[in-house]
């Protein structure tokens, strides 16, 4: 058996937990499979071998058993068929059920003939710490059991696999969905083997034991295959990363930022499939929604989850989506849809929240236009039953005379009408009508009710009748399609630069049509998704967003997306800021980053980079994952006929090496169907209409947009010349998007106009940008965001020139060398780099050690030499002058030399992968030199110096190195501390000090001794030592600074200082004596205690952390103070200058 539920497999019984050998948890034995029992810690390939055949055995019984199933049910299924009547409702009955199973069996068939080629992927050999038991449990694509009791193989799905995923060997745990709760609980374990299996045709190859899931051979061994072997390696090669992903609870938001080639698509797919897999009581198939760009893009995601066991989600395009929430209101015939990209410049102005904005606005005043507000009486006197005329009937007896107050009923005061109204935001404007009509006519049955004698039965009706549509009538007369053209007409008075559509909408007419549909027309509420899956999310505005939101709101989202390769650059999203704000309210929702790009080569990854780095935006980092490829190919020819002419060559080359899936990308729709009809005449093209193409084998011309999610083995960029492709921000992300589809090889083929965004050096400014790498240049500034400053001018007009990309006709083996390996030991790297006596002018001002002595004791929360230049940041008013960092080049690695101030190198900004760091407090000793607290990870001392001053001193291990830095000239230990354990909490107390260590975590919280926080580390892995892991050792420290705290490195001699908050700086000072001090205005510094360099880092995409470099321990002194000159003496102080 194989693939089945999680119900029927027993993969989720209530405990979250997988039991192989117990029974769901009672500890009595079950038969656990003696072969798994009996190779739970062997490791030899025969065995495994042997394993793999009786697997395979299983799988064989399988298959032939739901051959047969299958069989017996089609023949079933044509006899009632042939036999069914429409008046037979038993047969009806029993068919439906007949054919729902055979769908079932014939889908678990194709699971298990696919399982004969590669039953499983990894495997996991653990110790339940719950149950005291040993489980090995094999993993693959599903599950495969010979019957309900002997599982052979686990679910990749299933809570357990987690662990061959997220954990590295040792203690740790994995989430479970918790029965009858909508959060995870962790299960406790002790891995003790992790292996990963490379199996084809049954056979196997070779297998990898690892603390990460498959290391980096077996990875790029599988990423340098063609793109359809690489879809099925997939769920082998799911990086912790993508799985933390993955398994988040569908029960809040999720978005997720991911570079080019990191995954996002597969990541979402396999989202779906985990969530249907572990949440069937809540999710199933039709609950879903998944959105992309283009019916390209739909289409592959399409091909590849039924291989994921995932059968009938609903896809769309975001205008179909909008179109469906239209129901009724949209007529196919009468109206078309209007492609995106023929929005021109209107979508700057309707793809954003302020139009959403003007839209509700205008909404909000057509509802108290049109749903009357005044008080509502009753006059009897104009509802009475007599003669008139010789008629019996209802008459009015007032006969136009105004009413006397005293004959008046109110029934509805403007007050509570109004105070509806505003009450019930999300409620249309026809459900407000209908409501308050019922309302009205309650009210006149109470009045009936209060005085029944008083009225017949035919002034009853005629009151009735009177008032049941005082507010409005039950169905909306007024068409939606004309409020909307009324409020563009209104907005186009206002100034707006808008057209007035009549049949074409487009994406943001849909989505003002549907929020209008259902703020004003809606009186039967549908039920839409549970959960939206939106892909390439980055080409959406916000309006779309506010939109969805409003319409479809008993949902949960999951957003993947790339702002650096947002096409719609004049409505799409730049940056993440504004959707967060909308779709993450919750502390459960979550935003992530997907930094790897397992995708392209190295060489097309500094290709595509440098093309970004044209623009004027920062970018979010790419960490391209090492596999190195050809060069990318820059041709020119002379003329149109022989560009296509070599461009089917290339075509034809490529298809020689084995490659199956290649793009020729073109600028828009114009050109490719143009390029199709010529190639066509060299070389077979797969189906140019993009109303039919498919994502499948062969070559394919698109425009770029259509490229969007896709991948291919090579690509060719077509001419793009700088007409196409001037040199701005949105045609810098349009080609980088091209130029990101390739997975082994790229091509550029033009005919001389070749964009700037290639052929021209990089901008000066761009290359100095962290070395030429992607780094918000902007203290503070998220990646992304716009500077709300002007940009700064560089500090000399020229350019540098940009690293060497192979072109066709000068390509030398040395020049390769030099372009991916950087340049000799001692050349300099970075032309464009100052010189210390550059006459660049500083922007600093006059923080120093110098300034010790001098500083004057303002009686305020001052910084000492600090001067904020009219920023607010905290509570800092110094009358003294120091402003923002200046902005410098990054350190280089070949000049030896690291200023303070200087940026460090993006690959300095992260600590190397790493398996779990368990910091949780294992005993605490107290010793006459400090309190020692132990872990698995490392030893932790905290030794009060003062009653203001405790040093920190981590190192891993056992063992702390004894010696102080010579720089520090106290040796003393303060006499008058003590510590207690409270719970999860280990509390050290000095006169003015207190410090609270979590057990769990490790993490240290520093406060003042009246409990008032000064600085939190982060919870999670406060403290990391790097050894061994590349050239030299590192000491990392990662803290949790909240925003509106101002941070400062103080500079050394005539060295001003400079602000920390949103940049990394070096705050050390090469070759000196003096010692790195961090300053905060919350009352506190940071003395580090070495020489070596350190860097401050404070940038949302890496972390906030101090990290000493060339060390191997943690030594640290936290000093509290509530002025700032307080802080100095103590630094002073213990440096010896006191």
């Amino acid at each position: 058996m194989t693939g089945n539920s999680p119900a029927q497999s027993g993969l989720l019984p209530e405990n979250g937990r997988f039991f192989s050998d117990t029974d769901n948890g009672t500890g009595k034995e079950r038969n656990m499979d003696p072969e798994v029992k009996s190779t739970a810690l062997k490791t030899s390939k025969r065995e495994e071998e042997a394993y793999l055949a009786r697997t395979l055995e299983v799988v064989h019984d399988n298959v032939e058993n739901y051959g047969r199933e299958v069989a017996r049910m089609q023949a079933n299924i044509d006899e009632m068929l042939e036999h069914y009547h429409d008046n037979d409702a038993e047969v009806y009955t029993i068919l439906n059920n007949t054919i729902t199973l055979h769908d079932h069996m014939k889908r678990a068939l194709a699971r298990n003939e696919k399982a004969m080629k590669k039953p499983y992927f990894g495997r996991i050999v653990f110790r339940d710490e719950a149950l005291n038991k040993t489980e090995s449990l094999y993993i693959g694509r599903g599950g495969i059991s010979k019957d309900t009791t002997h599982w052979m193989v686990v679910d990749w799905r299933a809570p357990v696999a987690n662990a061959y995923y997220e954990n590295g060997l040792g203690k740790c745990s994995y989430p479970a969905p918790d029965s009858g709760h909508n959060a995870l609980k962790r299960i406790k374990i002790d891995l003790k083997m992790k292996r990963t299996y490379e199996i084809e045709d049954g056979k196997l190859l070779d297998y990898y034991d690892s603390e990460v899931v498959t290391n980096d051979e077996l990875l790029t061994k599988y990423l340098a295959k063609n793109k359809q072997a690489v879809l099925g390696e997939i769920i082998a090669t799911i990086q912790k990363e993508q799985n933390d992903i993955i398994r988040k609870t569908p029960h809040h938001n999720v978005i997720v930022q991911g570079v080019a080639g990191s995954g996002k698509t597969t990541v979402a797919m396999h989202r779906i499939s985990y969530i249907l897999y572990n949440y069937q009581e809540r999710f199933r198939p039709d609950d879903f929604y998944i959105v992309g760009s283009n019916r390209i893009l739909l289409n592959y995601i399409t091909g590849v989850l039924p291989d994921l066991d995932v059968y009938g989600i609903r896809q769309m395009t975001m205008e179909q989506l909008f179109v469906r929430l239209l129901y009724e209101d949209w007529d196919e015939k009468k109206y078309r849809i209007r492609e995106t990209d023929k929005l021109g410049k209107t979508g700057c102005v309707r793809g954003t929240s302020q139009w959403y904005g003007e839209l509700a606005d205008y909404c909000r005043r057509l509802e108290w236009e049109v749903i009357p507000r005044e008080t509502i009486y009753l006059n009897p006197r104009q509802f009475v039953e007599g003669l008139r005329d010789g008629k019996a009937g209802v008459y009015d007896e007032t006969e136009g005379k105004p009413a006397n107050p005293k004959d008046l009923v109110e029934l509805m005061s403007r007050d509570a009408v109004e105070r509806y109204i505003r009450q019930n935001p999300t409620i249309s404007v026809q459900s407000k009508i209908d409501m308050l009509n019922e309302r009205l006519l309650n009210k006149v049955k109470e009045e009936f009710l209060g005085k029944g004698v008083k009225y017949t039965e035919s002034e009853r009706k005629a009151i009735t009748r009177a008032y049941r549509s005082r507010y409005g009538a039950r169905v909306w007369k007024r068409s939606i399609y004309d409020i909307y053209r009324d409020f563009l007409t209104k907005q186009a008075a206002k100034g707006y630069e808008v057209e007035i559509p009549e049949k074409e909408f487009d994406v943001y007419d849909l989505a003002a049509l549907a929020y209008i549909y259902k703020r004003i027309k809606e009186t039967e509420v549908i039920s839409e998704a549970h959960h939206v899956v939106i892909d390439e999310a980055q080409d959406f505005g916000m309006m779309a967003y506010c939109v969805l939101k409003y319409c479809i709101r008993e949902c949960t989202y999951t957003i993947m997306g790339d702002v650096s390769q947002n096409i719609h650059f004049g409505y799409g999203l730049n940056d993440w800021e504004e959707l967060k704000e909308l779709l993450l309210p919750d502390p459960q929702d979550s935003f992530g980053v997907l930094k790897k790009s397992y995708r392209n080569t190295v060489e097309i990854s500094e290709f595509a980079t440098n093309i970004l780095h044209h623009g004027r935006f920062s970018s979010y980092p790419v960490e391209p994952i090492i596999r190195h490829g050809d060069p990318v190919k820059v041709s020119e020819v002379t003329d149109t006929a022989l560009l296509m002419k070599n461009a089917a060559k290339v075509c034809k080359d490529w298809q020689a090496k084995g490659f199956d899936t290649i793009a020729v990308v073109c600028r828009n729709r114009e050109k490719a169907a143009a390029a199709a009809r010529e190639l066509e005449k060299y070389i077979p093209i797969v189906e140019s209409d993009l109303e039919k193409a498919e994502f499948s084998s062969g070559i394919m011309v698109l425009p770029v947009e259509y490229t969007k999610g896709l991948e291919f083995d090579a690509v060719l960029i077509l001419d793009p010349t700088r007409e196409e492709y001037p040199v701005d921000d949105g045609h810098a992300k349009l080609l980088y998007v091209a130029a990101t589809r390739a997975l082994h090889e790229l091509c550029v083929l033009h005919q001389g106009n070749l964009t700037g965004l290639i052929a021209d050096p990089l901008p000066a400014d761009a290359a100095r940008k962290n070395g030429g790498r992607n780094l918000p240049e902007q203290a503070g500034q998220a990646p992304g965001v716009p500077p709300k400053d002007k940009l700064r001018k560089p500090a000399s007009a020229g350019t540098v020139p940009r690293k060497r990309i192979s072109i066709v006709r000068n390509t030398g083996l040395e020049e390769k060398q030099q372009a991916n390996t950087g340049l000799a030991e001692g050349q300099q790297r970075n032309p464009a780099r100052p010189s210390a006596s550059s006459p660049e002018k500083r922007e600093s001002g006059s923080i120093s050690n110098a300034s010790v002595r001098s500083l004057p004791d303002t009686g305020r929360k001052a910084s000492a030499g600090i001067q904020n230049n009219g920023s607010t940041n905290g509570s800092l008013r110094p009358p003294y002058s120091i402003p923002k960092a200046p902005v410098r080049p990054a350190a280089s690695k070949n000049t030896g030399r690291i200023d303070f101030g200087d940026m460090p190198a993006t690959e300095k900004l992260r600590p190397a992968g790493h398996s779990r760091i368990d910091l949780a407090v294992r005993w605490v000793n107290k010793r006459p030199d400090g309190l020692y607290l132990q872990s698995r990870y490392g030893v932790l001392r905290l030794s009060p110096v003062g009653s203001a001053i405790v040093r920190v001193t981590f190192t891993k291990g056992m063992q702390l190195a004894e010696e102080t830095n010579p720089n520090i000239a106290v040796r003393r230990i303060e006499k008058s501390w003590k510590y207690k354990e409270m719970g999860n909490v280990v509390e050290m107390t000095t006169d003015e000090l207190c410090l609270q260590v979590d057990k769990a975590t490790g993490a240290i919280r520093y406060l003042t001794r009246d409990k008032n926080l000064l600085l939190s580390e982060r919870s999670k892995e406060s403290r990391q030592i790097e050894s061994g892991s590349g050239p030299v050792n590192r000491a990392w420290l990662f803290l949790d600074w909240p925003k509106g705290e101002a941070l400062y490195g103080l500079g050394a001699g005539d060295k001003p200082g400079i602000k920390l908050r949103g940049t990394a700086r070096y705050i050390s000072h090469d070759g000196g004596n003096e010692l790195p001090l961090l300053l905060s205005d919350n009352g506190y510094g940071i003395l580090v205690a070495t020489n070596k360099p350190v860097i401050c880092c404070d940038i949302s995409v890496y972390g906030s952390y101090l990290c000493a470099e060339d060390e191997q321990q943690l030594d640290y002194y936290f000093i509290g103070g509530k002025k700032q000159v307080t802080i100095m003496n103590a630094y002073a102080y213990l440096c010896g200058r006191l």
